[in-house]
């Protein structure tokens, strides 16, 4: 598995601190320069505790766990049959100098839906904080977990493989990336709409859509936050135990779609958000049609 995460956008990323919560601005924009205004990189106003989200639980953190993994399987399971995906990596990677997750656990999961199509999700970014007290308030993680939804004909069906996907590199380094930085959610909240370029996937997409979709960085775009416009995957899940969960969609962009962003911004993403409609509006495949 790849496990490289290369700066986004370096022309946006300023200064070289190595601690504090200047460093973590910095590396912010560094990976999501696209996506943060010049306030956003000099302010705090995304550096919030972490009972921002107000937490609404005393119970034990083995209970908390429990109840969070049961919403997230309940959520997904209404969508269709639900699958582990299960790393085969040999120690956390976090272990190895990597972003931790909450409870330290990495997990994803494959929903087959009755649709057709296969839906890769996020699965403990949102567990709550294994080194919070009761007392200090914890809450659900980050707030929200990644998914990606395709057509079942464009990824393999045995989970090995499904591991070498594009699909599953993209969600992986979306989510590792999301992890390094912890206050994704609340850019979310404020923007809507997040762009970023992720290194690492342009390997598992077939050499002959690489044209198309990997720029000359060999990176890939990727549009977060997409909602859906009719019945489908839910935006949130309000059942897990300290705070409500965001379900937030990850879709594969082709170059004209991300040169849109690049020249334009926020409005290049508007714009996108307006292009991309109907059932496949949340859909990444390698054989749609670029929306500009």
């Amino acid at each position: 598995m790849n496990g490289r995460f290369e700066q986004l956008d370096r022309q946006h990323h300023n200064g070289t601190s190595t601690s504090g919560p200047g460093r973590l601005k910095r590396t912010f924009s560094g990976c999501f320069g696209c996506c943060v205004s010049k306030q956003d990189v000099d302010g705090d106003s995304h550096l919030q505790p972490l009972n921002m989200f107000e937490p609404r639980s005393q119970n034990t953190l083995e209970d908390l766990l429990d109840r969070s993994a049961a919403a997230r399987k309940e959520t997904w399971q209404e969508l269709g049959t639900l699958e582990p995906l299960v790393l085969n990596d040999s120690a956390n990677p976090a272990l190895l100098g990597g972003p931790k997750w909450p409870a330290l656990r990495q997990a994803f999961r494959v929903v087959r839906r009755k649709t057709g199509n296969v839906i890769l999700a996020s699965d403990g970014l949102s567990d709550p904080f294994d080194d919070i007290t009761l007392g200090e308030g914890n809450v659900n993680g980050f707030g929200l977990e990644f998914f990606i939804e395709t057509p079942a004909d464009e990824i393999a069906d045995s989970v090995d493989d499904i591991k070498q996907s594009w699909q599953f590199q993209l969600l992986y380094t979306v989510s590792q990336l999301a992890a390094g930085h912890g206050s994704i959610r609340s850019i979310l909240d404020d923007m809507k709409l997040l762009s970023t370029e992720a290194e690492g996937v342009n390997v598992a997409i077939p050499e002959a859509d690489r044209p198309l979709l990997v720029n000359s960085a060999g990176r890939v775009g990727a549009l977060l936050g997409l909602k859906a416009m009719e019945p489908g995957v839910p935006q949130k899940i309000e059942t897990t135990p300290l705070t409500e969960v965001h379900l937030v969609n990850i879709k594969l962009l082709t170059l004209k779609e991300l040169q849109l962003i690049t020249e334009q911004g926020a409005a290049g993403r508007q714009k996108l958000d307006t292009l991309f409609e109907g059932s496949g509006r949340l859909i990444s495949s390698l054989s749609r049609t670029s929306a500009v």
